[in-house]
């Protein structure tokens, strides 16, 4: 089984896939996989050759000029997103098809699957949403980032009302630790019975 696991920053996905790691599921974290591409030497090669060397700091990306970039910038981001596309997809295709071949219970946690179609490699999805001042309450707090610039980020990722029509199953976030765990064993109760 691999569950697609999906929602904007700030609505408590990383919580999500711990609870899930903690019932036993694998963990694909793309993110962590895209943060360790920027080690790689031909990834910053694309980045240069894309946006400029500016966007380099000893010949790896720099991912905080990079990042105020993409998210201040909707062009930019479609310009990233097209770019680095095909080696994203390449290093999680592998990722997913090992999990699948070792018939392990996986969950993809992807920021970015809807935009990568990785959906179509999931058995079901599930969503976590918030509201937007709870997401940049959470992030401040996080990141120690100015609202302005948190707002301008969450603005440039898809809406709660995105993920409630296009997964499976939604985790509304806008409580407690207590609440979103009591209802992720909910739904994960579910998905067992379904599969």
């Amino acid at each position: 089984m691999l569950i697609g696991l999906t929602g904007r920053s700030g609505a408590g996905k990383s919580t999500v896939a711990m609870l899930f790691e903690k019932a036993g599921y694998r963990i694909i974290d793309c993110d962590a996989l895209v943060h360790s591409l920027y080690e790689d030497m031909r990834y910053a090669a694309l980045i240069a050759e894309t946006f400029g060397n500016e966007y380099l700091a000893d010949g790896k990306v720099d991912r905080k000029k990079l990042g105020a970039l993409v998210f201040a910038d909707k062009n930019a981001l479609r310009k990233l997103n097209e770019t680095v596309s095909p080696f994203i997809l390449s290093c999680v295709t592998e990722h997913i098809e090992k999990a699948k071949a070792e018939g392990v219970p996986t969950v993809l946690d992807a920021p970015l699957l809807f935009e990568y179609g990785l959906e179509r490699h999931c058995d079901t999805v599930v969503g976590v949403v918030c509201d937007m001042e709870t997401a940049v309450r959470r992030l401040a707090a996080r990141d120690g980032k100015n609202e302005t610039e948190l707002r301008a980020r969450l603005a440039s990722q898809h809406d709660a009302g995105f993920f409630r029509i296009h997964c499976d199953y939604i985790l509304e976030n806008n409580g407690d630790a207590g609440e979103l765990a009591r209802a992720f064993y909910d739904m994960e109760g579910k998905l067992l019975i379904r599969f």
